[in-house]
């Protein structure tokens, strides 16, 4: 993208249609369309340490965003089907090399058959930029993630059920940019559980999946393999009317066929609170430990702590304002095989985010919004500190 700095500045100003405004579109049976562009500032794109410049390419730069997109929605007696999905165009003002286009897709079939049986078959794919958060190279990394997921439940009661799951995960990278990092992973389940009256829910599951890593040679550092065993108990429950609970506590075995020293057992979870005091005010917060979490980092074996705050007020029926606060902490437990050719003894990062936000319902099908974040990172490695200023503003238009 070789638009002048001015005319980026007037296109953020004018709030060119983008991507704010995810909670709104239609849940009709029948297809929607979206368009939606945003205008991203980055004043540190690399991540890289003060003082550090990029060997090639801006420190800072202007992105943007366009996507098209469209949904569908049918219900066919029992049967729902769901499906979202889209084209991201990214293009930069001065680090044209990044440029990349990427399909994203969700869909999901919510089947049923009889009274007894019923479950979802779903199938999720993203493309996106690797983040320069973990990616030590400034050359384009685009990552294409894919999830099929397949889970039945058979009730043995009204409330009581029992169920399996199925699912297969891969990981790549575009051309050869990071072979040691894409990966396939396939599970298993098994589960049962309780449904409440007033839609609480109780899943207890135990779950075992074999992971591999084709692009890497067995060594004592960076194993092709692991097997992970995943005990878990999870639900949700609404104590009162203006608080409601959801998420797991578990326990998580990963076992290396060949890197023992990567091997990993103890506790993770996640829990999530959204509390509404008033009409006006919500408050949404989780804290969480979890291995390799998609909003983190899939690839590699990472253990990240991490707690979040996000107040939102409702200003008018058509703004609202939010904050956000976030803290994690990261254990690289070994190698973590970011760094082509490192044998990196175990480390930690420590990340804070801050950020504001704003969103404006023009009507039901239109919406703009801006916001600001910042964020720092303090590193075992000097090298690996750094700290980061992003803006945005966007809009989109859904019909």
């Amino acid at each position: 993208m070789k638009n002048s700095t001015l005319r980026c500045i007037l296109a953020l100003l004018s709030g060119s249609i983008g991507s704010a405004m995810a909670g709104q579109e239609s849940e009709g049976v029948g297809f929607g369309f979206a368009a939606s562009q945003r205008f991203v500032r980055e004043s540190n794109l690399y991540r890289l340490a003060d003082g550090v410049d990029p060997q090639r390419g801006e420190r800072a730069d202007w992105v943007s965003m366009t996507r098209l997109g469209g949904r569908f929605r049918q219900e066919l007696g029992r049967q729902a089907f769901r499906l979202d999905a889209g084209v991201t165009a990214v293009r930069y003002r001065d680090n044209d090399h990044l440029d990349h286009e990427g399909v994203d897709a969700d869909g999901r079939w919510d089947w049923r058959l009889g009274r007894a049986l019923d479950g979802h078959l779903s199938f999720r794919q993203a493309q996106t930029l690797s983040s320069y958060d973990e990616l030590s190279v400034e050359t384009r990394s685009v990552n294409t993630y894919r999830r099929l997921e397949f889970v039945g439940d058979h009730a043995l009661t009204p409330r009581w059920f029992w169920g399996l799951g199925a699912s297969y995960t891969s990981s790549d990278y575009s051309g050869d940019t990071r072979p040691t990092a894409e990966y396939r992973a396939r599970g298993l389940s098994l589960r049962g559980g309780y449904s409440g009256r007033a839609g609480e829910r109780l899943v207890l599951s135990v779950g075992r999946s074999k992971g591999d890593y084709p692009g890497r040679t067995a060594t004592r550092f960076s194993d092709q393999s692991y097997t992970q065993n995943d005990y878990r108990l999870s639900g949700n429950w609404a104590p009162s009317g203006v608080t409601r609970l959801n998420g797991y506590l578990g326990y998580l075995t990963r076992q290396y066929d060949f890197a023992d020293n990567r091997d990993y057992g103890g506790a993770v979870g996640r829990l999530e609170m959204a509390w509404q005091p008033t009409g006006k005010l919500r408050l949404t917060s989780h804290v969480r430990r979890e291995i390799g979490a998609q909003e983190d980092l899939v690839d590699n074996y990472v253990v990240t702590d991490a707690v979040l705050f996000r107040p939102i007020w409702s200003a008018t029926d058509k703004i609202d304002l939010a904050g956000e606060l976030e803290f994690l902490r990261r254990d690289y437990g070994g190698d973590p095989g970011f760094l082509d050719g490192s044998l990196s003894e175990d480390r930690s990062e420590r990340l804070r985010r801050v950020g504001v936000s704003a969103q404006f319902r023009y009507s039901r099908a239109v919406g703009f919004g801006a916001s600001l974040r910042w964020e720092t990172r303090s590193a075992d490695e000097s090298a690996r500190e750094y700290d980061a200023g992003i803006a945005s503003a966007s809009a989109s238009l859904q019909f």
